[in-house]
């Protein structure tokens, strides 16, 4: 299928992230939050930011050569065999957290998110599809997959913390700034 406008500017809007790493992943309710570039304190004087983040609805997941190494689904797995799923422990309370800490390597108890320690997850290039789909290799090996399976509703939004915003909803790209 040929690429079509909104793909072709939502992968433009992308290439800012070339270079970057990973900077810090958290959730905010039942949305996952991957910021990228360095960290600031957020203009509100709570908490921190990137330069640029991706506020995530939709599944989402990180794989590298081998493996789905975590995604989205893991979140309602227990963390280790016979312990429960704890929604109140930000840190290791499901399977998801736990693949996040392991790549990651570092966490943030003030601000409850994860915090990349490592030299690798820097943006090596920047693939999207027709449907608001997004695909972030990673150094190390790794990817960072997102992709929208609804027809409606909010699947995922690139922020601009200096700048605009770009709203992927039901598949379909919108530009705002």
């Amino acid at each position: 299928m040929p690429e079509n406008n909104n793909q072709v500017r939502l992968e433009s809007c992308l290439q800012v992230l070339l270079g970057l790493p990973l900077s810090i992943v958290r959730n905010a309710a039942d949305m996952k939050v991957f910021h990228f570039g360095k960290v600031v304190p957020h203009h509100s004087g709570r908490g921190t930011v990137g330069a640029y983040a991706l506020h995530v609805q939709c599944p989402w997941r990180f794989v590298d050569e081998r493996t789905v190494v975590t995604g989205t689904s893991d979140r309602f797995i227990e963390p280790t065999d016979g312990t429960k799923v704890n929604d109140a422990d930000p840190k290791s309370g499901n399977l998801q957290l736990i693949k996040i800490a392991s790549l990651l390597k570092g966490y943030d108890a003030e601000t409850k998110s994860f915090v990349n320690a490592t030299k690798q997850l820097v943006v090596r290039a920047v693939n999207t599809d027709n449907y608001g789909g997004a695909d972030l290799s990673l150094s190390g090996g790794y990817h960072l997959q997102i992709f929208p399976d609804g027809s409606l509703g909010e699947d995922w939004r690139f922020v601009e913390f200096q700048g605009r915003h770009v709203v992927i909803e039901g598949g379909h790209v919108q530009f705002d700034g």
